[in-house]
């Protein structure tokens, strides 16, 4: 089966295309569906709007937003410090089982400038 690059790349635009006129189609046909029970119980859809309009007046979104932060805020502290144990104790538990090389060694610095090549 032969086909040529054009062929390829073009499926998934298509297939992506077709995608987006059925998401499309689903989406005005379920906005029909919702317009048309509107119409057939437009008191329920009173009721609904009625009671979404009181929480949100009654529940700023500002209040809840700076309630969260307030939250937010009041644990971050004690979550950065039990961060900072943890991270001290795994350096710690690293240190221990670190072995590095001696501070310093004698042999690697030539004394008085002479030069350890020796002939």
């Amino acid at each position: 089966m032969d086909l040529s690059q054009q062929d390829v790349s073009s499926v998934p635009e298509q297939g992506l295309r077709a995608a987006r006129l059925q998401y499309g189609a689903e989406l005005e046909d379920r906005l029909n569906g919702l317009r048309t029970d509107a119409a057939a119980r437009p008191f329920l859809y009173l009721a609904i709007a009625f009671v979404a309009g009181f929480v949100a007046n009654t529940f700023p979104a500002r209040m809840l937003f700076l309630i969260l932060m307030r939250l937010l805020s009041w644990l971050m502290g004690p979550v950065i410090l039990v961060l900072g144990v943890i991270k001290l104790s795994k350096l710690v538990a690293a240190e221990g089982s670190f072995q590095g090389a001696p501070a310093h060694s004698s042999s690697t610095q030539p004394v008085n400038g002479q030069s350890t090549n020796l002939p």
